[in-house]
């Protein structure tokens, strides 16, 4: 089981890096260089959360469930 727990939240760890990268990539413009919130304040933000941002926090609630039980199992 500590084998399958240490697997299984490195693939997670891998997903939620990815996603994040990802999501950096949107606001790497030249403007990010000085606030990429700027972009918010003129147009107003976007109600709620889009796909890659569901994504992106599902993999960050997964990733703390599987630390938590990953520890648990290697202390057995």
């Amino acid at each position: 089981m500590k084998t399958f727990m240490i697997i299984v939240h490195s693939l997670i760890s891998a997903g939620l890096i990815y996603m994040v990268i990802q999501q950096m990539g949107k606001f790497a413009e030249l403007g990010g260089a000085f606030g990429s919130g700027s972009l918010y304040t003129m147009f107003g933000r976007k109600k709620g959360l889009d796909t890659p941002g569901k994504i992106t926090l599902g993999l960050a609630i997964a990733f703390m469930v599987s630390s938590i039980l990953t520890a648990f199992f290697i202390a057995r």
